[in-house]
């Protein structure tokens, strides 16, 4: 699940390779391998990790065969849950060989909201895939992460397996209000969470929050931080 920073919260710090940064120390935090957004813009990667002109989970199969001892200690690989193309089963076995022991449904469909995410619904590609894919994943052994966007998925989440659940706000728009307002209602849904207990509760604060950083880390037990965003552990 990661380690306890000295302000008694968690950290988790999105990477897409997992060559250690230069200073990053020992028992920082825990990372969230997601080859997925290499190469990518730091504002549109968790958008075209999910659309159809990459194949996320590809790159991840190929980024994990690549590392000659395995997927180190502390490290929760990021997974396209709702992947079309290969079967569940198989694919969770695939990882268990490459040396996987955590994972999380990231990128998430919780960062789609409106007719997008209706869409993605619609046709079996949205949050309830995702559900079922972690309740496989939990059921097999792994150590299971939950993205949720509310407070009904977190508990479905929760439910189906998950030790730790992270709120995600949605993407940033670039407007003061329609962003603040966004961070409040994804606080509100981690209060509502914690006070249910079962298990840690962070935040997820994508590229395009940073402003809102020392508010989002008050409301929760962590952050999660986009690539370059910067390991912390500060109050």
């Amino acid at each position: 699940m990661g380690k306890m920073g000295k302000n008694g919260r968690f950290d988790v710090q999105i990477v897409s390779a997992l060559d250690p940064p230069a200073g990053w120390a020992e028992g920082a935090g825990e990372r969230l391998f997601c080859p997925a957004f290499g190469g990518h813009p730091a504002d549109r990667a968790e958008y075209l990790a999910l659309l159809p002109v990459q194949d996320s989970n590809g790159r991840l199969l190929a980024a994990l065969a690549a590392l000659p001892d395995g997927v180190p200690e502390g490290v929760c690989v990021g997974v396209l849950a709702v992947d079309p193309f290969r079967p569940v089963g198989p694919f969770l076995e695939t990882l268990r060989q490459f040396g996987v022991r955590a994972v999380a449904n990231f990128p998430t469909t919780a960062l789609f909201d409106g007719e997008t995410g209706e869409t993605l619904r619609g046709v079996g590609l949205g949050a309830e895939r995702e559900v079922s894919f972690l309740e496989q994943a939990a059921q097999a052994g792994f150590a299971v992460t939950g993205f949720a966007a509310d407070a009904a998925i977190g508990r479905r989440l929760r439910a189906a397996g998950a030790v730790r659940l992270v709120v995600h706000p949605g993407a940033a728009t670039g407007d003061p209000s329609r962003d603040a307002e966004a961070v409040a209602n994804a606080a509100a849904v981690v209060a509502e969470l914690r006070g249910e207990g079962g298990g840690p509760v962070l935040l997820y604060r994508p590229t395009g929050f940073e402003n809102h950083h020392d508010l989002m880390r008050q409301a929760a037990d962590g952050l999660v931080l986009p690539p370059g965003g910067g390991h912390s552990n500060r109050p």
